[in-house]
């Protein structure tokens, strides 16, 4: 402490990725450390995906309360309300399913055929309309220099200054870090309220051993060769690209001759910690709250070529996972509080021979590891199943963001006693979590709730696989609504067999052979033959050559341009559309409820 009664060090909180599986489970870290008095002291927030999305909103809300509040009048009662108030919120605009709705608007179905506008640029507006507009209060996109905290109405308030910044406030203003990987030169990559770019090198070491151009952070008032800012909704969506799910997030404009493609956080360091050790602010303490995905052993792994890669590219992160934090709760004995989705799990023992699985915990994790049901009273069959929640960004349902909360509120006590006595209030916040509604069923192994998460794990047809323990008048009632969504896909399917049929009955078509094409394609060799004489002996003269052979593929290019910028997306639109507005909306009402 110092002569203020102020903790010495520099708390930093690291909020992993995962997808909304992790941003619910960290809405219960952020419950635990606003009751302990805990989130007052917090100094660096880094997020990555899932984390970045949830990290976002909690920082918007953090913003209006220590700018409208005196440091001297905010209590911990005013934290446990702004959790409150993300929790609902969160929830509320998760269960918009903003997977499916980066498709269920036409116009930018169409967009999306072009180069200019991605899938991730559409998640981008998404998050940033349905999750941060309203929390701010904004009209129109919110930039990152936006979320820039000034307390007492402070323009140049800045929470490093060693005179008037955190060193002499109660109530620390954080610096958000949403962390993506840049595909460029493969290192970290950080948007924060004032500056984006690479992190630079933590010491000599990695100096040394990284010889990588790095492409340098800059402040946005600093950039004169595009706009000087960023949108906060596509900086998310950059930290939350999954590589293969979403296209790169493209930086044009900024470094010269070079287009920066940022990918998801979790690439680099899917637990957020390298965030809080930049050089330029690294933290004394830390809050590590994982949700990341920990793959299990496979009895029998795939051998095909896309199973391979994908088992040895889950090998590499969960290594990376290990050893990056081993080596941090090795080496900040006491000052780290880290926590993750099979902490008090135990792994088994293969024996040789075939002698079986034994049930009981294996020699190397029964010493010194206390199971889930002692340590935090979860009972291991729902832990199991809520570690395997899906990371993914469709709609959940009130049980399973309600659990994950409540795994988190309840498993980070422990470890969040572990910090310094400083961080914490002497006298906790008694608060009535809408989450805790769960925890007596996640103690006992509740039957029903163990159904539904087990379902959870699945990206698809979750509704109908809650069939069973939904009741016979919900489960008319979801197929009433599916009728909508069943009849385009028949019609879809009618098409094409219409199609398939037509064809088949077509004496032209079926008729045709492959020396039937022969003009075409002698025609087309002579063309070729032609543009290559005429540009190799007289310079700039095929161009004509080019201009002519357009001129006569017009009709295939308008035929072409026809099906892929405006039917494919009005069919991608059409089914998509009526399952958000129609199956999806019941799932959150009823199938994927249980009723009290």
């Amino acid at each position: 402490m110092d002569n203020r009664g102020l903790p010495a060090g520099r708390l930093g909180l690291a909020l992993s990725g995962g997808g909304f599986r992790a941003s619910f489970f960290h809405i219960g870290t952020l419950a635990r450390m606003a009751e302990m008095g805990m989130l007052r002291h917090v100094e660096i927030i880094s997020t990555v995906s899932g984390g970045s999305i949830v990290g976002a909103a909690y920082y918007i809300l953090l913003k209006q309360l220590l700018e409208n509040k005196a440091d001297s009048d905010i209590t911990d009662q005013d934290y446990v309300e702004l959790v409150q108030r993300l929790e609902t919120h969160f929830l509320t605009s998760v269960q918009k399913n903003l997977r499916l709705r980066t498709f269920a608007n036409l116009w930018k179905n169409i967009r999306m055929f072009s180069s200019r506008y991605s899938r991730s640029d559409a998640i981008g507006e998404l998050y940033d309309f349905y999750i941060y507009r309203e929390l701010l209060g904004a009209d129109g996109p919110i930039m990152m220099t936006d979320l820039l905290i000034h307390p007492d109405g402070d323009a140049d308030f800045h929470p490093l200054d060693k005179e008037r910044g955190n060193c002499v406030r109660r109530c620390k203003v954080p610096i958000l870090v949403l962390n993506a990987t840049s595909l460029n030169a493969g290192h970290n990559w950080v948007f924060t309220a004032t500056s984006m770019g690479e992190v630079p090198p933590r010491n000599l070491n990695f100096r040394d051993l990284d010889k990588k151009d790095r492409y340098r952070r800059v402040r946005y008032d600093q950039i004169t060769t595009r706009l000087p800012n960023f949108p906060l909704g596509k900086a998310v969506a950059a930290s939350a690209g999954v590589p293969g799910l979403f296209p790169p997030m493209a930086v044009s404009d900024l470094y010269s001759d070079r287009t920066v493609q940022l990918v998801d956080g979790g690439v680099y360091d899917n637990q957020g910690i390298s965030g809080l050790l930049d050089p330029d602010h690294v933290c004394t303490d830390l809050v590590i709250s994982d949700a990341s995905g920990q793959s299990d052993a496979i009895d029998q792994p795939r051998t095909d070529t896309l199973g391979v890669l994908s088992q040895a590219s889950a090998i590499m992160m969960g290594r990376v996972r290990e050893e990056e934090v081993n080596c941090i709760e090795q080496s900040m004995q006491g000052h780290v509080a880290y926590f993750h989705l099979k902490r008090g799990l135990f792994a088994h023992d293969i024996e040789y021979n075939k002698q079986g699985v034994s049930k009981e915990p294996g020699r190397y994790m029964r010493d010194g590891i206390v199971s889930c049901s002692q340590a935090y009273g979860v009972d291991p069959e729902i832990q199991n199943a809520i570690s395997e929640i899906r990371t993914d960004l469709d709609s959940f349902s009130r049980l399973e963001a309600g659990t994950l909360a409540a795994d988190a509120w309840l498993m980070s006590a422990a470890e969040l006693e572990k910090l310094p006595q400083a961080y914490r209030a002497q006298v906790c916040v008694e608060t009535d979590w809408s989450f805790r509604r769960w925890i007596p069923a996640m103690q006992q192994g509740d039957s029903t709730v163990l159904t539904h998460l087990k379902v959870g794990k699945n990206r698809f047809l979750k509704p109908y696989r809650l069939m069973k323990t939904a009741g016979l008048a919900v489960s008319a009632g979801l197929l009433l609504r599916s009728l909508p969504v069943l009849l385009i896909l028949i019609l879809y399917v009618a098409g094409l067999i219409a199609g398939g049929v037509w064809l088949w009955h077509n004496e032209a078509f079926m008729s045709l052979r492959l020396s039937d094409f022969a003009p075409q394609l002698a025609s087309a060799l002579a063309w070729l033959a032609a543009y290559g004489l005429l540009e190799q002996f007289s310079r700039g003269t095929a161009r004509w050559v080019r201009m002519i052979r357009q001129l006569f593929r017009l009709p295939v290019w308008l035929l072409g341009f026809a099906l892929r910028n405006i039917i494919l997306p009005f069919l991608l639109f059409l089914p998509i559309y009526t399952y958000v507005h129609t199956v999806d909306p019941y799932f959150v009402r009823r199938v994927g409820e249980i009723q009290d």
